[in-house]
């Protein structure tokens, strides 16, 4: 029961950062944030009603897809076919749009012992009490009772429960709905709480909406689950809280926070950008370019030592396997690294992977053993040979087998290079074109604000094209779906190092 308000308040707080929150520039929450009870593990906020500069770039992006009218104009739609569907009898034209005000929010006050339930509410701004109450009454579905002096609405099958208190709409779990009641008669807010206000203050003034991970409090529930014994290798990836928040202009949407550096070694699509993403070859769909894999690498032995029996039992495995050093003759010499995919067919897709090396002879010694372990797999019809590669180089090529093209492993200019396909090969140290002079790369770099070098570069087009040959154009889903795909341009990530943290941005262009 409650689904038709459900579906607003979900939807209507899902908006609220897709469609911004305005540009008067101001730092600090909503007060939905004076509902939400401290120790909210999880909270977010945006505006239903964008203005400004926030509202002109939204415009202009969504008038690139199919459809007619502003940003708002199509939500205001939206909602309404969706209500409708709900079949619960409320219309938003009549019902619910008189009431809608300009805020939406929600938290997650708690996670049930087992994970795999929570209690949290969503939280609209109404400039109607008691019309919205009207609309809660209206749906049914729902007995009214009375919790510390509120009326509470509960659904009957016990899943759901709504109340209107300070000029908010409260829906959700009943515990997280009470929870808010508490709140809003003197409980201590989520908004008075030190590392809130603390996430608050470093973020960017301009944004369309944020959300807040209280990670400490976060760490602290799941460290009491069940299993939680191998969280403990994780441990310094919950010291601080993580808050995202969210732009848009005419290049597309940004979503930025600032995150502790150790979190490079587990999701190292965040790690900062090595400046190389443009050099790579400009027609790759793919493109990662990041400082150091031996510094990553390191990260990742910190993160599942522990879980592998300890460093020195991954050195003595590696050792007795490959007979290499893994200190010596592994992450010494890994410097900057990248890998590109390319091709809009299954027959014409090829690759590569670069390192840097400082080392070439420890490089060598890793191309040296993976050729010993290639030659001794024994898989029918592979060929392991000397390079056969224009240009020469040290190292390997593999053919045969289940192979459609030649992979090479080698190391030449200092990099150490494992490629599929001769011209990957060959474009991993010198494409005859770059990213950097596409139109898609370039509005990529605008997207991310132009202060972070791309470490993650997705195109959409090739995809598309990819999807196409494979023969997505005969699925009717598709069809559907295609349209809405088409006017995107590219998804983008970098980062830059701000002491022990990692500023990190993730872009999403419409062409």
């Amino acid at each position: 029961m409650l689904r038709g308000l459900l579906t607003l308040t979900v939807l209507s707080t899902a908006i609220a950062f897709a469609a911004g929150c305005g540009d008067d520039g101001a730092s600090s929450s909503t007060d939905a944030a004076s509902l939400a009870p401290a120790g909210s593990l999880l909270y977010g906020e945006g505006t239903l009603r964008p203005e400004g500069d926030q509202k002109a770039a939204l415009d202009e992006l969504v008038a690139k897809f199919p459809g007619e009218g502003s940003a708002s104009e199509r939500v205001g739609r939206w909602l309404e076919m969706l209500v409708a569907e709900s079949d619960t009898g409320l219309s938003y034209e009549q019902d619910i749009q008189p009431w809608l005000g300009d805020d939406g929010a929600f938290f997650i006050a708690d996670i049930a012992p087992g994970g795999d339930e929570a209690d949290g509410a969503f939280l609209v701004a109404t400039e109607d009490e008691d019309a919205t109450v009207d609309a809660i009454e209206k749906e049914g579905g729902t007995r009214k009772t009375e919790y510390e002096g509120h009326d509470l609405y509960l659904a009957t099958d016990k899943e759901g429960a709504a109340a209107v208190v300070d000029g908010w709409l409260a829906l959700g779990t009943p515990p997280a709905v009470k929870a808010a009641l508490d709140t809003a008669d003197g409980g201590e807010p989520l908004e008075n709480e030190d590392r809130y206000q603390q996430a608050l203050e470093d973020a960017p003034e301009d944004r369309i909406g944020f959300i807040y991970v209280d990670m400490p409090g976060l760490y602290q529930k799941l460290e009491a689950m069940p299993g939680a014994a191998a969280l403990g290798q994780f441990r310094q990836m919950f010291d601080e809280p993580v808050l995202v928040t969210a732009n848009a202009d005419e290049a597309g949407v940004r979503f930025e926070g600032t995150v502790p550096a150790s979190m490079l070694g587990a999701f190292p699509f965040v790690a900062e950008g090595s400046g190389a993403a443009g050099e790579l070859p400009a027609d790759a769909w793919l493109a990662l370019a990041q400082p150091d894999l031996g510094e990553t690498m390191e990260g990742y032995l910190d993160l599942f030592a522990a879980s592998a029996g300890g460093r020195d039992v991954i050195r003595q495995q590696l050792e007795a396997f490959t007979g290499l050093d893994l200190e010596r003759d592994v992450l010494s010499w890994m410097g900057d690294w990248g890998a590109f995919v390319r091709g809009t067919s299954v027959a014409e897709l090829e690759g590569a992977v670069f390192i840097e090396t400082d080392d070439e002879a420890a490089s060598g010694r890793v191309i040296d053993a993976i050729g010993r372990l290639a030659r001794r797999s024994g898989e029918p019809g592979m060929r392991v040979t000397p390079l056969q590669l224009s240009g020469g180089g040290e190292g390997l090529t593999v053919r045969g087998g289940d192979l459609g093209k030649p992979v090479h492993l080698f190391q030449r200019d200092g990099r150490v290079v494992a490629a599929y396909g001769d011209a990957a090969a060959e474009d991993a140290l010198d494409p005859a074109e770059a990213l950097a002079d596409t139109p898609t790369f370039a509005q990529a770099e605008e997207a991310l604000g132009g202060d972070y070098p791309i470490s993650f570069f997705l195109a959409i087009e090739p995809l598309l094209e990819l999807a196409e040959s494979e023969g997505a154009g005969a699925d009717e889903d598709w069809e559907k779906v295609k349209p809405y795909l088409e006017p995107l341009g590219a998804l983008a990530s970098g980062a830059r190092r701000e002491g022990e943290n990692l500023r990190s941005v993730f872009g999403l262009t419409v062409k």
